[in-house]
């Protein structure tokens, strides 16, 4: 597989600084141009640019640059074919820019050069102030009409940072821009979580010299104590429905299962075992819930029956299976010991075939992409933390690196409509 290495740099103020290295790119990425039709406006190239970025930023496209065009054209009639099949490129894609009273509409085509005609024609609705985000939509339709999966450029992302021992928790657009600082705290934050309608998070602080787990509410801002504890509290995980959190404790003395219902605040114990259990993760019907235990003697993923609480290992190969999620309802991704090194890896829940998806170290904190095709993880350079991941698919992979400091603990956002 050919190897390239891109570079952009998103800015985070002055205290992070990503740099998204594309590490493997597509065997053949699908080579296009991006114009503006029958214009060659400022907020045009504003769009473009952004565009450009996204679809450049998953390895799996090739955007040529206007200086490197034989010809330019306004609109699919000016297209002279000869020019754009010697630059080898598959579609031109052309915008259109709608300015109504204080929202933006964008329009795009696709005009396939082989058959010297457009192919896709959509709209994306803009809301006020909203350029950087419908741009995100555009992409998001452009990677599906090539490859039929969701695209993700308009979801957001989730993480903790670390800095001279300042932990923040941030999110930001998946390109980096627009990111807010949810919290700042001298003590550690972990297991942030998003919940299903995108709306709220949850997430474990320490600031108060104990474990306590709070639901933010993102659009206002108001935070809210779920549960404090002296003991362990970590790992909560949203119900499907977003009415529950599952979260492990050694409140009763022992790491166990337990789930909360976050409108009366009513705890129910799912495990009770001599062994750690923790890191629950909900099947997408909310039956079930998959976690971590030892009581085999090393960690290992289990499954536990929500109502009957009756439970079965999932995982045998291995001295190590940890940090379980679903891909699908069939498959999950989880934390694997292959020889001396921790990876990525899914396994079949019907077949029990374990596959191995990341060449990196110390691998940990896997997160799924909604579009289920993308995993990113935080992994270790020695003693610095750095996210990394993967294309299912494509095996594009790629690094998100901090200039300052360590990432860690990802979270992805489901799709923001």
């Amino acid at each position: 597989m050919k190897k390239i290495l891109l570079i952009f740099i998103i800015s985070f103020n002055f205290y992070a600084e990503l740099v998204l290295e594309i590490t493997e790119s597509a065997t053949k990425p699908i080579k296009i141009a991006i114009l503006e039709k029958n214009n060659n406006s400022l907020v045009g190239q504003e769009i473009i640019e952004i565009i450009s970025n996204d679809l450049k930023r998953t390895g799996e496209f090739e955007v040529l640059a206007f200086d490197e065009l034989l010809s330019v054209p306004l609109n699919e009639k000016e297209v002279i074919q000869r020019d754009w099949l010697l630059l080898d490129v598959d579609s031109i894609v052309f915008i259109e820019v709608q300015n109504e009273n204080t929202d933006l509409d964008i329009s795009y085509s696709i005009f396939d050069v082989s058959y010297n005609d457009t192919e896709d024609k959509r709209r994306v609705l803009g809301l006020p102030d909203s350029l950087r985000q419908s741009s995100h939509y555009v992409s998001d339709g452009i990677y599906k009409f090539f490859y039929g999966i969701d695209g993700i450029s308009s979801t957001r992302l989730m993480y903790v940072t670390r800095t001279s021992n300042i932990h923040r928790l941030i999110i930001s657009d998946s390109d980096g821009f627009n990111e807010q600082v949810l919290l700042k705290s001298n003590s550690s934050i972990i297991s942030p979580a998003w919940s299903n309608d995108a709306e709220q998070i949850a997430y474990v602080s320490f600031e108060n010299n104990r474990a306590q787990v709070f639901t933010q509410d993102l659009a206002s801002g108001k935070r809210e104590l779920i549960l404090s504890s002296k003991a362990s509290v970590s790992s909560p995980a949203w119900s499907p429905n977003d009415k529950e959190l599952a979260f492990a404790s050694t409140k009763d003395g022992n790491s166990e299962i337990y789930v909360i219902n976050l409108k009366d605040k009513k705890i129910i114990r799912l495990t009770e075992n001599i062994a750690i259990d923790t890191e629950p993760a909900w099947s997408p019907d909310g039956k079930k819930i998959i976690f971590t235990s030892d009581r085999s003697g090393s960690p290992q993923i289990y499954e536990i029956d929500v109502r009957t609480k009756l439970k079965r290992r999932l995982t045998t190969e291995g001295s190590y299976n940890a940090r379980a999620s679903f891909l699908n309802k069939n498959e999950i991704v989880l934390v694997h010991r292959s020889a001396m090194d921790f990876n990525i890896a899914s396994l079949n829940l019907n077949t029990r075939e374990l596959s191995v998806l990341t060449s990196t170290k110390n691998d940990e904190s896997p997160c799924i992409a909604p579009n289920g095709n993308v995993i990113i993880y935080s992994t270790k350079d020695g003693n610095l933390s750095y996210l990394a991941g993967i294309n299912l698919s494509s095996k594009v992979s790629f690094k998100l690196p901090a200039l300052y400091g360590e990432l860690k603990e990802p979270a992805w956002s489901p799709f923001i409509r």
